[in-house]
C-alpha cells in the first residue's frame, strides 16, 4: 500500500458496528451490462478510493475482522456500484455472520451482473436452505451444478431433497458425495441417519463407524451411534456413546457460542483462551491447532496465544507442539514476566535446565523491576 493509500485509509470511519446496520439493499446499480464482461482476472479498480477501500477489505479479511472486511466492500461499492468481486465478497462475509437473508441479496446482485458466473455461487443455495427455503435451494443447487459438479453442491443438493421428502434422492444424493470425496463427514453423517431411519440398523452403523473415524469428535455420530446401538441391544456400549456425545455436545455448544462473537469482535483473548481450553480438554489436537492458529493470525507477534498454547500442549503431551511454541515465545516474550514463568514451567518439566535456570533469572529480575516500580 501506498503511503497516500495509507493515510486515506486511517481517515476511514472507524465505527464497525455501524456497517452492521447497514442493508446490501441500499447498494447502488452499476449502468445495464457494466459488468457483463467482467473477468476475475481483470485488474482491480485503479481509482484512489477504491483502491483504499479494496486494501482495507482485504486486510481486514486476512486479519480475521469480518465486520471491518464488509465496510471496506462497502466502501468500494459506492465507489464502483455492483463491482463483482464485492458483491461476492460480501455475500461470504454475511454467510458467515450467519446472516442469510443479506446473504442472498448480496449473491442475487452478483448474478445479476455477472450471469456467466452462475458457478461461484454454491453459497447462494446455502442461504435459501439456511432460510427453511428448501425449494429454492435444490434448484439453486441444481443450476451451479450444470456449471460442474462439487461434493459440496452435490451435498447441499441431497440435505434440500431430504428436506422435501425426496429421500430416495437424497440417499443417492449423499452416495455421490461420498464418491466424489470419500471423506466427507457430514455426508456419512447423514447416511447413517436415513438408514437408521429406515431401518437400515447395519448400513448405519457402517456409516457411522466411518464418521467416527474421520472425525472422532464429532458429536452427531455419537449420539447416531449411541440410539443405533441401542436398538441392536447393546445397551452398554449404547450408553457409553450416549455420555461420550453429551462431553462432545457441551464443548461443540460453548464452542459455537464463543465463535460467534468472535465473528463480530475477533479480539478478544480470554474468549480465543477458552476455546482452546474447551478443545484441550476434550484432546482434541485437531481443533486446538486450528484455534491457536486463528488467534495468533490476529496478532503474529501476541505472547498470549502462545502461552495459552505452550499450556496446552504440555497437558496434552504434545512434546513436539510444545517445544516449537516455547522457541516462539522465548524469541517474543521480552519483558513479559507471566511469559517467561510459564517458559520456566516448561523446561522444567522437560528437564532443560539451562534454559530453565536462564527463564528464571528473566522472570526474578523482571518482578523485582515491577515491584521496585510499584514502590516508587
Amino acid at each position: 500500500m501506498s503511503p497516500f493509500a495509507a493515510l486515506l485509509l486511517a481517515l476511514l470511519p472507524q465505527d464497525r458496528a455501524q456497517v452492521l446496520d447497514r442493508s446490501p439493499t441500499e447498494w447502488s446499480e452499476a449502468p445495464a451490462d457494466h459488468w457483463v464482461s467482467w473477468d476475475p482476472k481483470a485488474p482491480a479498480p485503479s481509482a484512489v478510493e477504491a483502491r483504499v477501500a479494496l486494501d482495507r477489505a482485504l486486510e481486514s479479511a486476512q486479519r480475521g475482522d469480518l465486520v471491518s472486511s464488509l465496510a471496506g466492500w462497502f466502501e468500494l461499492l459506492e465507489v464502483e456500484p455492483e463491482y463483482p468481486p464485492a458483491l461476492y465478497q460480501a455475500g461470504v462475509i454475511y454467510f458467515r455472520l450467519r446472516r442469510y437473508s443479506d446473504a442472498a441479496v448480496a449473491f442475487e446482485r452478483y448474478l445479476k451482473v455477472a450471469p456467466h458466473r452462475a458457478g461461484d455461487t454454491r453459497a447462494l443455495g446455502h442461504c435459501h436452505y439456511s432460510l427453511g427455503r428448501y425449494e429454492q435451494a435444490a434448484e439453486h443447487y441444481e443450476r451451479v451444478l450444470e456449471v460442474g459438479e462439487t461434493p459440496g453442491l452435490r451435498f447441499g443438493l441431497a440435505l434440500a431433497r431430504m428436506r422435501l421428502g425426496e429421500e430416495d434422492a437424497a440417499l443417492a444424493g449423499l452416495e455421490r458425495v461420498v464418491e466424489l470425496k470419500s471423506d466427507h463427514l457430514e455426508a456419512h453423517t447423514w447416511l447413517g441417519q436415513l438408514h437408521f431411519d429406515a431401518g437400515r440398523t447395519a448400513e448405519a452403523r457402517a456409516a457411522l463407524e466411518r464418521a467416527q473415524a474421520l472425525d472422532p469428535f464429532a458429536p452427531r455420530p455419537w449420539f447416531l451411534s449411541s440410539r443405533v446401538l441401542l436398538e441392536a441391544g447393546e445397551e452398554e456400549a449404547g450408553l457409553k456413546a450416549h455420555e461420550r456425545f453429551k462431553t462432545l455436545d457441551a464443548v461443540a455448544q460453548e464452542v459455537r457460542t464463543l465463535e460467534g462473537r468472535l465473528l463480530f469482535k475477533p479480539q478478544q483473548p480470554a474468549v480465543h483462551r477458552r476455546i482452546v481450553e474447551l478443545h484441550a480438554s476434550a484432546g482434541d489436537i485437531g481443533r486446538v491447532k486450528g484455534a491457536l492458529r486463528r488467534w495468533e493470525a490476529l496478532n503474529p507477534e501476541g505472547i498470549q496465544a502462545r502461552v495459552v498454547g505452550l499450556e496446552a500442549w504440555n497437558s496434552l503431551g504434545r512434546r513436539a507442539e510444545a517445544a516449537a511454541t516455547a522457541e516462539v515465545l522465548a524469541a517474543i516474550a521480552g519483558d513479559s514476566a507471566g511469559a517467561w514463568a510459564v517458559l520456566a514451567r516448561h523446561y522444567r518439566a522437560t528437564r532443560e535446565r539451562v534454559l530453565q535456570v536462564q527463564a528464571e533469572e528473566r522472570w526474578r529480575a523482571l518482578r523485582a523491576a515491577q515491584a521496585q516500580s510499584s514502590g516508587d
